[in-house]
């Protein structure tokens, strides 16, 4: 099992910004129900272009298919 995160500087920073982006969603989220579970979507959208990178990392982000 390679982690590409911790072996391919480029791919380390392709997923920190996808990271980044997932968590500005909930950091300038509205607080109610329906902002939050848009967020959620948006988040593992960011996880899923995260598992074409690194499938074992975005799985242990909580990416699920």
């Amino acid at each position: 099992m390679e982690w590409k995160y911790y072996t391919n500087k480029s791919i380390k920073r392709r997923i920190d910004r996808h990271l980044h982006d997932a968590a500005m969603l909930f950091a300038n989220c509205e607080p109610t129900a329906d902002a939050r579970k848009e967020a959620l979507k948006q988040e593992q959208e960011h996880l899923s272009k995260i598992y074409d990178l690194d499938p074992h990392f975005a799985e242990r982000c909580g990416y699920k298919r």
